[in-house]
């Protein structure tokens, strides 16, 4: 096969954004004017600041879940950013992160959603996180860590109503609340379990679990307990179910600007991440040659074309080849050949104003055209949870 043809070498290399690392022509751009406006549009649905569930909190709210790198944003830029909005918790899985984020100056409430936690209690107690507990055995290492340490364990009780994977049977409670009466160095601070299905239009299971959370709650009161903050509904619970609102509610992907059924949605959200590269060296290729591992394109004409230096290492999926397009200039540009683990080439034939180091949006918006995380998530049969975790850590991101 002849070599390509180089059409564009006017420069050496592409322009370079001077906020990147030198050479980097890959990057996430995080809006945290539209995270803070997302969370203030979330807050607003709850209707009133009363206590009516007898509980040490005084009002519902929205606790933030920001595990995950904050589901690829960055979680300490998020953290600190909601933290100025008037945050008074976050959720995050490990206490890595927890750790990570006091080290960083968040004060805030942290809530440990993961059970996964022994042989760390000791580090979780120095930094003050809340720790889910769901079992006697793990309440009671808890116990004796705080003991030691002469410090009191904050905890939230974790229910299971339906979701299956963690969390103590909604009708087996007892044998816990006994087990934390008994505890001497424990503070019971919440209660909490998790919605398996609140996106469905069906909405009998969600029910289901509702009421088989209000009769563990009742039992957390019958043992003479106060139930501290309660909180049980994720994005879509808080979206779809207006009574769970009573409650506080951990909210994770509407943060970021992604409705579970935007349809339902009685708000605005907008996506926070914007996933960006730059035009590479443009190139040609005749008729008959092929572009890519596996030769998957082969050119039907004369081809004008560049690579673009992100591939499936950043987070551009292999399984998008053939099946994606890019924004460059506020139109639509057709990927070409496999993607592959640094690089994606893309069809110039029909775009001769196009030019090296010209801005290509990979997710986001430009004027007139879109390619949102469930555009992908559509087209790869996933959610729009992957596509944004799936954002490498080696992207550089960068907060506006």
């Amino acid at each position: 096969m002849a070599n390509p043809t180089d059409l564009s070498r006017e420069n050496e290399s592409p322009f370079r954004d001077s906020r990147l690392p030198a050479g980097r022509q890959t990057w996430a751009e995080i809006d945290l004017g539209a995270l803070k406006d997302n969370y203030s549009n979330l807050r607003s649905l709850i209707s009133s600041p009363e206590n009516t569930h007898q509980s040490s909190v005084p009002y519902p709210r929205i606790i933030p879940v920001v595990k995950t790198e904050a589901y690829g944003h960055g979680t300490i830029q998020v953290a600190r950013s909601l933290a100025e909005s008037g945050t008074g918790m976050f959720s995050i899985g490990l206490v890595e992160e927890g750790v990570a984020l006091r080290e960083a100056g968040i004060s805030q409430d942290l809530l440990v959603l993961s059970t996964n936690w022994l042989g760390q209690e000791s580090v979780a107690i120095e930094h003050r996180l809340v720790l889910t507990v769901d079992s006697v055995r793990d309440m009671e290492h808890l116990d004796r860590a705080a003991g030691d340490k002469a410090v009191p364990a904050l905890i939230h009780i974790k229910v299971d109503t339906g979701m299956g994977r963690l969390g103590i049977r909604w009708d087996s409670i007892e044998p816990l609340l006994d087990a934390f009466k008994k505890s001497k160095n424990l503070s019971l601070r919440g209660v909490f379990s998790h919605l398996s299905s609140a996106d469905e239009q069906n909405p009998s299971y969600t029910l289901e679990q509702k009421s088989k959370f209000e009769y563990a709650l009742g039992k957390v009161r019958e043992a003479g307990l106060d139930p501290g903050e309660i909180h049980f509904a994720n994005s879509a619970g808080f979206l779809y179910h207006e009574p769970f609102r009573q409650w506080s509610s951990r909210i994770g992907i509407a943060l970021y600007g992604y409705a579970p059924d935007p349809e339902r949605t009685p708000i605005k959200l907008r996506p926070v991440l914007t996933l960006k590269t730059k035009v590479g060296p443009v190139r040609q290729v005749h008729k008959g040659e092929s572009i890519g591992y596996g030769r998957r394109f082969t050119a039907t004409r004369t081809t004008r074309y560049t690579t673009l230096p992100v591939g499936y290492a950043d987070g551009f999926r292999r399984s998008l080849t053939g099946r994606s397009r890019v924004i460059i200039r506020d139109r639509f540009a057709e990927v070409i050949g496999t993607v592959s683990m640094d690089m994606t080439a893309v069809d110039l034939t029909d775009r001769p104003d196009v030019r090296e180091g010209d801005e290509v949006i990979l997710l986001g918006a430009s004027g007139g055209c879109s390619i949102a995380a469930d555009t992908w998530a559509e087209t790869l049969d996933t959610i729009p949870y992957e596509i944004l975790c799936g954002i490498a850590s080696r992207v550089p991101r960068i907060y506006i």
